[in-house]
């Protein structure tokens, strides 16, 4: 398992990964990803949903990737990696008839503006809205503004500016209410089969400003999936694969709107948690889906 260097531990659901891994007879371990003396070659399965940190250093992420992929089998796939690290496959999804969340994106200049002189005159949608830029993870860097504040759609735009001057995009999302009161449901995919959900309470509060870290005290509980939330989780897992090819895992995160049909807010297959610990069983399903992919 890939890891990050501030979080080599990973999440509460490691051991229980890995005593699974173990009794279908796969030893497993972790490797710091930005370890240059790592080898990577002496395993028969690397994963790199535990390299959490990899939106503070995209391009190293991507160079990792293809170094591994030539010497050892990665999941999820090198395709897949890449395609899912930038936000912008959200469009990607939409133009294949997912219903996502609307975004609207706003890019750098071809030379960005490290001191912009005045306020970028953007478009905001009406009432509240959430600001963040296209490769974040764990609410970093992610605002939430609007709520009646008469200062918000002005510290929104330097917030979107400071992401174009870093040459990052940014995008910009209305806030979808129901996340007050039913929060997000996460569908969780393994092996490009439906496993388990998990509920997850709202993070952002609005008037807090960006986020400089990745949140840690998620609400997280087990989510007995409706219907249309399995059909439209199923639909933006297929839409995906029929892109950049089969996944190993994935997390499916919905949202309602406000006319309470549910629409993907992310599709996470890069790094996303799988809350094992609220579902045991799915990690020794988890542990075959890699047994089938070792040699």
């Amino acid at each position: 398992m890939a890891v990050s260097a501030d979080a080599p531990d990973l999440r509460p659901d490691w051991p229980l990964l890995r005593q699974a891994l173990a009794d279908v007879g796969i030893a497993a371990s972790t490797r710091v990803w930005t370890d240059l003396s790592a080898r990577w070659d002496d395993v028969d399965l690397v994963l790199a949903n535990g390299a959490w940190d990899n939106i503070h250093r995209p391009e190293e992420f991507v160079a990792w990737v293809g170094r591994v992929a030539a010497v050892t089998p990665l999941a999820n796939s090198p395709d897949v990696l890449r395609w899912n690290l930038d936000k912008r496959y959200l469009a990607a999804l939409a133009d294949a008839g997912v219903a996502t969340v609307p975004t609207t994106w706003v890019s750098p200049g071809p030379e960005p503006d490290p001191e912009p002189a005045s306020e970028p005159e953007i478009p905001l949608p009406p009432g509240e809205f959430v600001v963040k830029p296209t490769v974040s993870g764990g609410g970093f860097e992610t605002a939430r503004y609007g709520a009646g504040d008469p200062g918000a759609g002005r510290e929104a735009r330097l917030h979107i500016r400071r992401l174009l001057s870093a040459g990052r995009t940014a995008m910009i999302q209305p806030y979808q209410a129901a996340v007050d009161t039913d929060g997000e449901a996460g569908l969780i995919f393994l092996g490009g089969r439906y496993s388990h959900a998990i509920g997850k309470g709202p993070l952002l509060v609005a008037g807090a400003g960006p986020q400089p870290h990745l949140y840690l005290d998620e609400q997280i509980g087990p989510l007995l999936a409706s219907a249309s939330q399995l059909e439209a989780a199923h639909l933006a897992l297929a839409a995906a694969e029929e892109l950049v090819g089969p996944t190993t895992y994935a997390r499916v995160d919905l949202v309602s709107l406000h006319d309470g049909a549910p629409a993907v807010l992310e599709l996470e297959l890069l790094d996303p948690a799988l809350f094992f610990e609220t579902h045991p069983a799915a990690a020794t399903r988890f542990a075959r889906v890699l047994r089938d992919l070792i040699p």
